[in-house]
C-alpha cells in the first residue's frame, strides 16, 4: 500500500507540469471561443497552425539564430563589463562614486526609452546588442559588488600572512565566494536580455530577426502569427535559461 502511494505521488509530480500546461491552454481556448474573433485572440489551434507554417519558412532558423547571437553578444559584453566595474568600484572609492549613479540611472530608465533614444544614433544590430548589454550590466555589477563586500577581511589578512600569490587568492578566496553571486546574476540576465532584445528588434525593425517578423505579422494583421512568434520567443527563453542554469551548475561543481 505504501509503495503504491509513493508511486502515485511520483506519477503526479512528473505529470504536474503537463497538467498545468493543459489547464492554461484550456483557459486560452475558452477565452478565444468567448471572444470569437481571431484578430483579437486566436485559438490554440490557430496559433499552432501558424507556428507550423512559420517553422517551415526558409528564413525561420536564420532569424532565430541571428537574434540568439545578438543576445549572446550583449550578455558577454555585459558580464565582462559588469565584473570589471565591480572590481574597480570595490578597489577604488572614486570609481564607485562615479559609476554608482550611472548604474542607478540605467536600472531606473525604461527599456523602451533606451530603445527610442539610441535608435537615433545606432543601426538595428548595434542597437539591439547595446540594449541587451545595458540590461545585463547593472545586474552583474550589483551582484558582484555585493559578493565582494561579503569576502571576509580575516581571509584576506590570512592570505597576506601566508603570502599567497594573486592566482591562489583568486582560486581559494575570491572565486568560491563570487561564483554564488555571479551565476544567479547570469541566469536572471538571460531572461531580461532576451525579452529586451526582441523588444528592440520590434521597435527598430532589425533585419533578419524575430522582432522583424513579429512586426511584419502585426502590420499584415496576422494575429495568429504574432502569437506563434511569441510562443517561439517564450520557448527559446525557457530553453536558453535552463540550459545556462544546467551548464553553470555543472561548471561550479
Amino acid at each position: 500500500m505504501r509503495a503504491s502511494t509513493i508511486s502515485l505521488k511520483k506519477i503526479l509530480r512528473i505529470a504536474r507540469p503537463a497538467l498545468v500546461l493543459l489547464f492554461w491552454l484550456s483557459v486560452w481556448e475558452l477565452l478565444a471561443l468567448a471572444v470569437g474573433n481571431s484578430y483579437f485572440l486566436p485559438s490554440v489551434f490557430e496559433t499552432l497552425s501558424a507556428l507550423g507554417v512559420i517553422i517551415r519558412k526558409e528564413y525561420f532558423w536564420g532569424s532565430v539564430l541571428m537574434t540568439l547571437l545578438r543576445v549572446c553578444a550583449g550578455l558577454v559584453l555585459g558580464i565582462i563589463s559588469g565584473a570589471l566595474l565591480a572590481f574597480l568600484c570595490n578597489r577604488f572609492s572614486a570609481v564607485n562614486a562615479v559609476v554608482s549613479p550611472l548604474i542607478s540611472v540605467i536600472k531606473a530608465t525604461p527599456v523602451a526609452t533606451f530603445i527610442v533614444l539610441l535608435w537615433i544614433f545606432l543601426s538595428g544590430n548595434q542597437l539591439t546588442i547595446l540594449i541587451a548589454f545595458l540590461m545585463v550590466l547593472p545586474i552583474v555589477w550589483q551582484n558582484l559588488s555585493d559578493g565582494l563586500r561579503t569576502i571576509s577581511r580575516e581571509l584576506t589578512e590570512a592570505a597576506d600572512v601566508f603570502e599567497l600569490s594573486r592566482k591562489r587568492r583568486i582560486r581559494l578566496i575570491y572565486f568560491p565566494t563570487l561564483v554564488s553571486y555571479l551565476f544567479p546574476a547570469i541566469v536572471t540576465s538571460i531572461g531580461l536580455a532576451w525579452k529586451s532584445e526582441v523588444a528592440a528588434e520590434i521597435i527598430a525593425y532589425t533585419k533578419n530577426s524575430i522582432g522583424q517578423h513579429i512586426n511584419d505579422s502585426k502590420y499584415f494583421m496576422d494575429t495568429p502569427s504574432v502569437f506563434a512568434w511569441t510562443v517561439v520567443v517564450v520557448l527559446i527563453s525557457i530553453l536558453f535559461e535552463r540550459g545556462a542554469r544546467a551548464l553553470l551548475s555543472r561548471w561550479s561543481k
